[in-house]
């Protein structure tokens, strides 16, 4: 899979500084992850504990999925060609194996995602089958339901994603 760069990604923050001034924060590196055939990407950013001009963020020390209060955002990719089926061994704590429909990819989080398509497409699967195929600048939301991603194309599908963590799994009818 080729996933570009992260560092082509250039990540420009504003915000106030620990003195109290308005400036232009330099950000580390992103935490970048790598699952052979299912996904690649790297978070740039992550606020845990509760967002806030005071609490704003940081480059995030490791890969993961927003918490409760918190956000991430970053670049992933999905490869030409992949099922999509994760080992639930390797997934993020804030995610779980669902195998809905008997579908080794199919996982839910305790999240809310935003994303974006910017290149390729890519087949975002719910239980029962039901499909829908994303391609450049469609928006998606995913309210922390079972999902699969599916690539049978013949392009990798690139994607800007913010997830932002659930206070509560609570459903309300």
């Amino acid at each position: 899979m080729t996933f570009p760069d992260p560092n082509q990604f250039r990540l420009i923050v504003a915000g106030t500084t620990e003195s109290g001034a308005t400036d232009f924060i330099e950000a580390g590196p992103p935490a970048e992850f790598n699952v052979p055939d299912v996904a690649a990407g790297a978070f740039y950013w992550a606020v845990e504990d509760g967002h806030s001009l005071r609490n704003f963020g940081a480059p995030p020390e490791k890969v993961g999925l927003a918490g409760p209060d918190g956000s991430t955002f970053g670049i992933s990719s999905f490869p030409a060609h992949s099922s999509g089926e994760v080992d639930p061994d390797t997934l993020d704590e804030s995610m779980t194996a669902t195998n809905d429909d008997g579908d080794a990819g199919m996982h839910a989080s305790d999240t809310l995602d935003y994303e974006i398509v910017l290149t390729g497409k890519v087949d975002i699967v719910l239980p029962g089958g039901k499909k829908r195929t994303l391609g450049p600048g469609d928006l998606l939301v995913v309210a922390g339901v079972p999902h699969a991603w599916k690539n049978p194309y013949d392009e990798d599908c690139i994607y800007a994603v913010v997830t932002v963590g659930f206070n509560s799994r609570e459903v309300t009818p």
